[in-house]
């Protein structure tokens, strides 16, 4: 019997005057891992938010375990046994991680008093079941972005979830974390729950998924076993007729040393308050004009600290951040060009409109005289949303956007500017593979006119795809930069990942780079 089932979803946004669902269907059994996948705008995400009740649709129906049911909230979803882990992790940064697990179900005394020991002793019960290994007192705001999605699967087993649903679950972690989550799914589907995945990585689903829908233009485009579809022939039916794979590799050109220097970080230190060693310790390079130098680490290693003190979101306990031979100014303005990996608190206003979102860092240009200008807004609006193929309107609120949407408003606008000095943190992160191809193009033209960029990137294939040069953080430390070539690959950047002269497990290892490369262990 189907554990879900969906049939002829639809969902019809009349603001944006998009469908987003067009009787759209969806079938995952019992004790399944089952893929969703399909370029930007499929529909994916709004079928999964339909299934727990961020949405309503306008027609169709939901079984659940061969009953039809009704999901008006998360709520209720939670009560069906319904749980969604979002791109986004919704982690309270003050609260403990037991506390944050037990949160709006917390064990009491005398029927009021949060019974701290009790969450704890129910905190460790649960992760040691399940493999986990994340320390109950540990802060949200001082977890890495796989111990949050860790932290958010506890969260849904605490509640006794039995379909667990994942929106694009390995979009910024490495290839350890990998790892380590597909074991975990392995485990709960072992145990007899239902993992849908939402994920534009057509390798990890042969590496993950025992079965795949693909969605186009909000239809359900095919429902496959996914050991009897290749990765070409998947991305085919995602893109509609035409493969897209973004090159491995880009032209090289000679770095000539006479190019001046754009940005420099000289022997950088950064501690966290309470920590036993630096995130950030003697970090020192340099970035010339018309270079992309890119930087990877697993998680917990120093990268994004590294990404902050670049930004000047956070100063360094010791050393210098130079721009242009200056200390790197308070308010970055239009002298840094920044996509960041948290693309929604950090990147955008998710209440404002698209218009006012990619107008915001450019108040000469839109608010001449301190007067705004909302012809030149819309007018830029327009453009951008032309140009980086952008599905909403100028007016329409930034929020309702999907993921890869918000994405390119953001590129929009931070490119906009023609900066010096650009950072980009994940780039492609929940973009598919037509829109990755995109970007990646917007970034070497970038290149092309004389930018220095700074590339933070969880991918090994992104950053061997982009950059000149290549350096790895290991435990805050930057372990050496090399020139980009076909000697350098993603073992050897792995293993300088791992840190080099410490002792690997091979067969971990080389599970790891199976996994990340589409094959079943």
């Amino acid at each position: 019997m189907p554990s879900v089932s969906m049939k002829g979803i639809s969902k019809y946004y009349g603001a944006s005057s998009i469908l987003a669902n067009d009787c759209a269907d969806l079938l995952v059994r019992d004790g399944e891992i089952h893929a969703i996948v399909g370029e930007n705008g499929a529909g994916k995400s709004t079928l999964m938010k339909i299934l727990y009740g961020l949405e309503r649709p306008d027609s169709g129906r939901i079984n659940l375990g061969g009953r039809e049911v009704h999901v008006r909230s998360p709520a209720e979803a939670a009560l069906l046994g319904i749980g969604m882990v979002q791109q986004h992790a919704e982690i309270v940064d003050e609260f403990s991680a037991a506390e944050n697990v037990v949160l709006c179900a917390e064990p009491r005394r005398f029927g009021f008093v949060l019974d701290r020991r009790a969450a704890r002793a129910r905190f460790a019960g649960l992760a040691a079941d399940n493999g986990f290994s994340l320390d109950p007192d540990a802060l949200g705001s001082g977890l890495s972005v796989g111990e949050r999605q860790e932290l958010e699967i506890l969260k849904l087993l605490y509640r006794k979830a039995q379909v667990l649903v994942l929106d694009e679950p390995t979009a910024v972690l490495a290839e350890e974390e990998v790892f380590s989550l597909f074991a975990t799914l392995r485990r709960l589907a072992a145990s007899g729950r239902t993992i849908i995945i939402i994920t534009h990585k057509v390798r990890e689903v042969r590496a993950i998924a025992d079965s795949v829908t693909v969605m186009r233009h909000g239809k359900t485009l095919s429902r496959l076993a996914a050991g009897d579809v290749g990765e070409e022939e998947l991305a085919t039916l995602m893109m509609g007729g035409q493969s897209f794979a973004p090159a491995l590799r880009t032209p090289r050109r000679p770095r000539p040393e006479d190019v001046s220097v754009v940005f420099e970080a000289q022997d950088l230190r950064y501690v966290l308050r309470g920590a036993a060693r630096p995130a950030v310790d003697g970090v020192s390079f340099s970035l010339r004009r018309g270079e992309v130098l890119g930087i990877c680490a697993l998680a917990g290693n120093g990268l994004a600290e590294l990404e902050d003190l670049a930004t000047g979101f956070r100063r360094p306990s010791s050393g210098r951040v130079l721009l242009d031979g200056r200390r790197l100014p308070r308010r970055r303005g239009k002298a840094i060009g920044y996509v960041p990996q948290d693309r929604l608190r950090r990147g955008a206003s998710l209440h404002s409109s698209v218009q006012e979102n990619l107008a915001a860092l450019d108040r000469d240009a839109f608010f001449p005289h301190g007067i705004r200008s909302v012809h030149r807004m819309v007018s830029f609006a327009e453009a951008a949303i032309r140009g980086y193929d952008i599905a909403a309107t100028p007016e329409q609120r930034l929020g309702s956007l999907s993921g890869g949407s918000i994405q390119k408003v953001i590129l929009a606008r931070e490119l906009n500017g023609n900066a010096d000095f650009l950072v980009f943190s994940n780039p492609t992160w929940g973009l598919d593979i037509a829109s990755t191809e995109f970007v990646y193009e917007r970034i070497l033209a970038a290149r092309e006119r004389g930018a220095a960029i700074l590339l933070v990137s969880s991918s090994l294939d992104e950053v061997l795809a982009l950059s000149d040069r290549v350096g790895v953080m290991s435990r805050g430390r930057l372990a050496g930069i090399e020139e980009n070539g076909p000697t350098l690959d993603r073992a050897h950047l792995g293993k300088a990942m791992l840190g080099a002269g410490h002792a690997v497990d091979s067969r971990r290892a080389h599970a790891g780079r199976g996994l990340a490369m589409g094959r079943k262990p």
